[in-house]
């Protein structure tokens, strides 16, 4: 392997590191108590009346800033759910930190494959009608992957529903599955898809819904249908540069997440206009992200000039080229030419020979 190879390499690893970087601190930034409760509380359903305050109470678990593996083991539930005396189970008090954990990023269930969250957690409502709820977020950068998003998050609904076995309820009793969402951040969402329909600046909500299908009284309000609100996936398709959207959900994220604004600016907005409270853990996620996207624009503009100057160098090389063969060109008929001329001259007299003959 040249020299030129292993540059090309290093150039590539490097980038791909900054890009690996800069996707890990997205997901930091999302698994902010702020921020989730910000999201929460614009998106799910049961969260609408919540203030912040409320929505970061309601999230659940132990606040670490490591990750345990989705399925948790008997040791995680062990530490993250104790029964008092009277055996009503009560949350395990953990050091503070303003980032979750998340009960992600692995999942394996023997007999259905691996499956990697960005994020996991549960919340616990405080208002109306207490219950626990599965949350999955995921931050997805490219929109199209060959193969359709929505379809992608209702598996990972269906996942977080299995993933609750033996542990919420079991095959003898399935009352006690708990409620899951799949919310999906897209950041560089199209203006419009290839069928021409609006995508950026949009959220789109899809769950289950009943439809009698017969009824003799037609009293569809009569009719018995079971529990069925159990999963929902939500898509928050963000604007790609913009970040005035009417929407305060789309907004803010477009903020949070936008390569192009200081990070002082950002904190300003997201203090002002949002309410989020901006803790030193958060600001210097902001931060980091801010450096780190002004890292890849610099990394991938030196390769773009780098780039240009070999495509230059190419042109010039062709140039040169062009300019020999044309020269070699013009030799070559010139040399033709008179040996054409010659030719003709010899005929000439060779004809004058003969008359004079």
């Amino acid at each position: 392997m040249t020299n030129k190879d292993n540059s090309y390499i290093d150039k590539e690893l490097s980038l791909a590191d900054l890009k690996a970087q800069y996707d890990a601190n997205v997901k930091r930034l999302l698994s902010d108590k702020e921020i989730l409760a910000f999201i929460l509380i614009n998106t799910i359903k049961e969260f609408k009346d919540y203030s912040i305050k409320e929505a970061k109470k309601a999230i659940e678990g132990d606040v670490k800033t490591d990750l345990i593996s989705v399925r948790p083991s008997k040791e995680n539930l062990k530490n993250a759910f104790l029964k008092d005396e009277k055996g009503k189970e009560y949350q395990k008090k953990a050091y503070q930190s303003e980032k979750i954990f998340g009960l992600n990023t692995e999942s394996k269930i023997p007999g259905e494959g691996r499956m990697n969250f960005d994020i996991v957690f549960t919340v616990r409502t405080i208002k109306g009608e207490r219950q626990k709820i599965y949350i999955n977020l995921e931050a997805q950068k490219d929109f199209y992957l060959g193969y359709d998003l929505v379809t992608r998050s209702i598996v990972y609904c269906s996942r977080l529903i299995s993933e609750q076995m033996d542990y919420e309820y079991d095959g003898s009793n399935y009352d006690g599955v708990k409620k899951v969402y799949s919310i999906w951040i897209c950041m560089n969402s199209p203006i419009r898809n290839a069928n021409k329909e609006k995508v950026s600046d949009t959220i789109v909500e899809y769950s289950i819904s009943p439809k009698v299908r017969y009824n003799d009284n037609r009293d569809e309000e009569n009719v018995a249908k079971g529990r069925f609100d159990l999963l929902t996936s939500i898509f928050i398709n963000l604007t790609d540069k913009e970040t005035n959207s009417k929407n305060r959900l789309i907004a803010m994220l477009s903020t949070l997440l936008s390569k192009d604004m200081p990070s002082q600016t950002k904190k300003k907005e997201l203090e002002s206009n949002y309410n989020i409270k901006m803790t030193k853990e958060l600001e210097g996620a902001v931060a980091k992200m801010c450096n780190l996207s002004d890292l890849i624009v610099e990394d991938a503009i030196k390769e773009e000039r780098e780039r240009s100057k070999k495509i230059e160098e190419h042109s010039r090389m062709i140039e040169e080229r062009s300019r020999m063969i044309e020269e070699r060109s013009k030799k070559l008929m010139n040399k033709k030419d008179r040996e054409i001329r010659m030719l003709r001259d010899e005929i000439a007299r060779l004809k004058a020979m003969n008359k004079k003959s």
